[in-house]
């Protein structure tokens, strides 16, 4: 266990972002794709799928193997069309007729009419974005395992690829993935995990102009969002597994300054306090304030003393003191910066500062989930006390 302290002079915490998180692909998988469905707030749907998939050597292998099952799931169950906007010339009426369209063309004397409607079809985007992430996956080389070959795993895309061969391919970019997400109904959350999975997977290659240029590598895009999926999943993870009857969890709360009078003219405002979660135990009116950070390391070597990340706890003390004056919960409540633990640094500081107790906790993505699942409920349990 790292001792550190509060450094309140300038510390030099500038990071060489080519050496982020070396580590990084080396927390292991499950652990990952747990974060993952907690992120997405899709967790209910983890006892889909068959649970050695998490053995998988790699992310991209078993997000390949989960999109293989949840297709499957729905090609069993029916895969979900949509009603399409057809227009053409036909010997009978259907739908509504375009008389300008007819007329122009001279159809009459061919004994046509030219028609709008509506048909049902499959060929629609949501099943095209997965018909497309899919054909893709055959082309992906696999490091493979004990849980299956990769033989296997390519015939099982290959099989699904021929399933769909009526669904078109299309070009996918982040407005079409996003506008068939926002499309999606409370009761099509399969779906909804499916295009999340196809996102994850074809994003970081996504193509910019043509089809020969292609984006980072997998983990380079799991990397650059590590601290998004870190934050959304610890938000998540409280707001389901505490009780609603006893604990109020506020992701992205903004705190209001005590300001006297207000700027009326001109369009300078003081900067917007949003820590990253704030949790709030009903009986008590306890209140924790969390701040999610994730670093390649978590404390500063400075004179021989290893230091907390300073303006990380500037910014934390902000976000206390700065309520002071709305009194009760607030004049009380607790401090948390929570960093994901991805090398050796083992941190858990406590100090209080202006009656506000602090603290400064690595949680372990190394450990086995339920253990991180144990440290995250016993870490809020902690701040309030027995309560």
């Amino acid at each position: 266990m790292v001792t550190a302290e509060v450094e309140t002079g300038t510390v030099d915490e500038s990071v060489d972002e080519s050496d982020l998180d070396a580590d990084l692909p080396n927390i292991p998988v499950r652990n990952w794709w747990h974060m993952l469905l907690y992120a997405w707030d899709l967790v209910e749907l983890e006892g889909l799928f068959d649970s050695r998939w998490e053995s998988a050597p790699d992310l991209r292998e078993l997000l390949t193997r989960i999109l293989v099952d949840l297709t499957n799931r729905q090609v069993r169950r029916g895969l979900r069309g949509d009603y399409v906007d057809r227009s053409e010339s036909l010997k009978t009426v259907r739908g509504r007729i375009d008389f300008t369209r007819t007329l122009s063309d001279l159809l009459l004397y061919k004994g046509q009419l030219h028609c709008e409607y509506q048909e049902y079809s499959l060929n629609v985007p949501r099943n095209q974005i997965v018909a497309t992430t899919l054909h893709r996956q055959m082309r992906d080389e696999y490091q493979g395992s004990y849980i299956g070959t990769i033989e296997e795993l390519r015939g099982d895309v290959e099989r699904l690829v021929r399933t769909l061969e009526e669904i078109d391919r299309v070009r996918l970019d982040r407005s079409l993935i996003a506008n068939e997400m926002h499309k999606l109904g409370p009761n099509e959350r399969e779906y909804k995990l499916m295009l999340r999975v196809c996102e994850m997977l074809y994003r970081p290659t996504m193509p910019q102009e043509t089809d020969d240029e292609v984006g980072e590598s997998f983990m380079d895009w799991v990397r650059q969002r590590r601290h998004q999926i870190y934050e959304e999943f610890v938000a998540n993870f409280y707001r389901i597994k505490l009780l609603r009857n006893e604990w109020v969890v506020s992701p992205q709360t903004t705190l209001r300054w005590n300001e006297g009078t207000q700027a009326k003219e001109g369009i300078t405002r003081l900067p917007t306090m949003r820590p990253d979660i704030v949790v709030t135990h009903k009986d008590s009116g306890k209140m924790v304030v969390i701040d999610t950070k994730w670093y390649s390391s978590v404390v500063t070597d400075r004179f021989d003393r290893l230091t907390v990340h300073s303006s990380n706890l500037y910014q934390m003390y902000a976000y206390m003191a700065s309520q002071d004056w709305q009194g009760g919960r607030y004049r009380d409540s607790t401090g948390i910066l929570l960093y994901a633990q991805t090398k050796k640094d083992d941190v858990d500081f406590r100090t209080e500062i202006d009656a506000h107790p602090f603290r400064v906790y690595t949680l372990n993505l190394y450990q086995g989930w339920e253990e991180i699942e144990s440290d995250l409920l016993e870490l809020i349990e902690g701040a309030v006390g027995d309560e």
